[in-house]
């Protein structure tokens, strides 16, 4: 299903050993407790990094040419796309979070999001330069975190927070800013999607709501069919290959 309400993001931002990841896992944590369905995103430095073991069944798919290689486990679904990522657009990479979530974690991606003013920041810093750099660089920034002296946050104008004592004032802070907006991503979800051949037809909510209702009065009178109004109803149409 698509909505027409961009899914939120907040960037994690800073420099190396300033606490990104501790902070990522944080606020993961502190939004599942209130129950948000997050993804995270993070950025790999490492050129020739791969997900991918060496000698692996996946790895070797890969090495024989797949562009798309998917592992299913019992507990875990993984896809490889390989793809140069080098000049991927912050819609390229988000767009691979399902739509159902709620909230989009980046885990680095400064120089995609350092000015862009839809994309707020927590800022990891270490120094009272980093503060400075980050307050220049850096577009919105809604709180500091990281492991700085108490000595160098009077210079703060923008709340800091410890996430390992306070870990909720921190996500205080991130929910008063995507709260409203997922709230009404929430309300908007299509209620019916309609596919042909790989194309994603748009509908506006008067449509959906005609057609769905058509749809469930049709399948109503359909032996074994009961319809309260709230179920998935998935309905797939094939023709027959046309022989030449």
């Amino acid at each position: 299903m698509s909505t027409s309400i961009s899914t939120p993001i907040i960037a994690v931002v800073g420099s190396r050993k300033s606490g990104k990841t501790t902070t990522v896992e944080t606020i993961v944590r502190e939004l599942a407790k209130k129950g948000y369905r997050t993804a995270t995103v993070k950025h790999i430095h490492e050129p020739n990094f791969t997900i991918d073991a060496k000698g692996k069944d996946t790895w070797r798919h890969a090495q024989a040419g797949a562009h798309i290689i998917v592992g299913v486990a019992a507990k875990e679904l993984a896809t490889i796309k390989k793809a140069d990522t080098t000049k991927y657009t912050l819609n390229d990479i988000t767009k691979n979070c399902e739509d159902n979530t709620d909230i989009i974690i980046l885990e680095g991606f400064r120089g995609i999001v350092a000015q862009d003013p839809t994309v707020p920041k927590i800022v990891t810093i270490k120094n009272k330069d980093e503060i400075m750099e980050a307050t220049q660089v850096f577009k919105p920034i809604l709180a500091f975190t990281g492991p700085i002296s108490k000595t160098e946050m009077t210079i703060l104008k923008i709340p800091y927070v410890d996430v390992k004592k306070k870990p909720e004032k921190l996500v205080e802070i991130i929910e008063k800013r995507v709260a409203p907006i997922i709230q009404k991503r929430r309300e908007s979800k299509e209620t019916l999607t309609i596919n042909i051949n790989g194309k994603m037809l748009p509908l506006n909510p008067y449509v959906q709501k005609v057609a769905r209702n058509v749809l469930f009065a049709v399948v109503s009178t359909l032996k074994g069919a009961t319809i309260k109004g709230d179920e998935n109803v998935q309905i797939t149409v094939t023709s027959p290959s046309k022989s030449n």
